[in-house]
């Protein structure tokens, strides 16, 4: 790998030194061959690579095209020849990153290990979550009776049913809040109180999930404290997302995150049928979430509905009462379901 720092500033110093506005490339070229910085070949091919790629300091290309020719233009606003001794400080700010000089973790090189764990733990959990809220919207959307139902309808009621579909397994953060509501609205399986909580839960973590992925870290301290800046958008108008955040705070989000995680696969659970020849939408999803506490050798399920089918299909009397008791009986807290036996 050339030495970029050293091209740039060998490049400006000798245009300063020649009282010079700019270079061509392929004189440049054979400047830098001379210095041994750089060698020359099919008329300067190794430096127009470099210049293609926008990594020399003032450099242009004339026209602004793919055929354009390139040059290097001096940046010292000095004539002085005794200025060119302190060129390397007064060039610095517009020579190439010195990369060799950045620690070998930057820009997460501050602060303890267990700070970025637990943030990589938390934003792993938002992950999930989204994941959680895809499955739910998408496969109590596409179960056979609404798929039924709405297949009798007109042309624009199947054409709405599949753009929600897609949407459904697309959509950001706020989008599947939305759908979340409206699909288990229409279930009317769900009290109104269970998913206005759901909503209100998932609104109150949506702007930590926005600015943990998305927000700035500018300083954190040995003693696992940061500061997390971040600008986002609500109903068009920017805000601002601030804060001083520890440990123990991303802990605490992340367990949030977990725990609506769980309350909505426990809703979708109720909300699926029971049985269909499917296997059940709700009760699939919920045969899903025992997965995330097996050993982390454990052969991933195949097929998710498959699985819920197998299970469903040893009793063909589960009714959706006894779906429901099951799931609060649980082992894992209602998170799965137990065989039928």
């Amino acid at each position: 790998m050339p030495d970029l720092y050293a091209i740039s500033l060998h490049l400006q110093k000798r245009l300063e030194r020649d009282w010079r506005e700019e270079v061509r490339a392929v004189e440049a070229a054979c400047w830098l061959d001379k210095a041994g910085l750089l060698r020359d070949y099919r008329s300067g091919l190794p430096l127009r690579r470099l210049l293609r790629a926008g990594r020399i300091a003032g450099q242009e290309q004339r026209p602004d095209n793919k055929n354009g020719r390139w040059f290097i233009r001096r940046l010292a606003a000095s004539r002085n020849p005794q200025a060119i001794r302190k060129a390397r400080e007064r060039l610095r700010r517009c020579l190439p990153i010195d990369r060799d000089v950045l620690p070998p973790d930057w820009p997460v090189n501050q602060g303890p290990a267990v700070f970025w764990q637990e943030l990589g733990k938390t934003v792993a959990a938002f992950g999930y979550l989204e994941h959680i809220l895809t499955q739910t919207c998408y496969t109590l959307l596409a179960t056979p009776e609404r798929a039924a139902h709405v297949l009798d309808e007109s042309d624009e009621a199947v054409s709405e049913w599949y753009r929600r579909i897609d949407r459904a397994q697309t959509n950001s953060l706020s989008g599947l809040t939305h759908e979340l509501n409206r699909v288990l609205g229409e279930d009317r399986k769900i009290p109104h109180a269970v998913r206005e909580d759901l909503v209100a839960r998932l609104d109150e973590l949506r702007p930590w999930r926005n600015a943990l992925c998305h927000g700035a870290w500018l300083s954190v301290d040995e003693d696992g404290s940061a500061h997390l800046q971040h600008l986002y958008r609500e109903d068009d108008i920017p805000v601002a997302f601030e804060r001083n955040v520890d440990v123990k705070l991303l802990s605490d989000v992340r367990a949030r995150t977990v725990d609506i995680t769980i309350r909505i696969a426990e809703a979708a659970s109720i909300a699926g049928p029971a049985y269909t020849h499917m296997g059940g939408a709700g009760y699939a999803l919920a045969t899903v979430m025992p997965r995330m506490y097996e050993p982390r050798n454990a052969p991933p399920e195949p097929d998710l509905l498959h699985a819920a089918q197998r299970v469903v299909g040893r009793d063909d009397t589960l009714s959706q009462e006894r779906l429901t008791r099951r799931l609060a009986a649980s082992d894992i807290g209602g998170i799965a379901p137990t065989e039928p036996e």
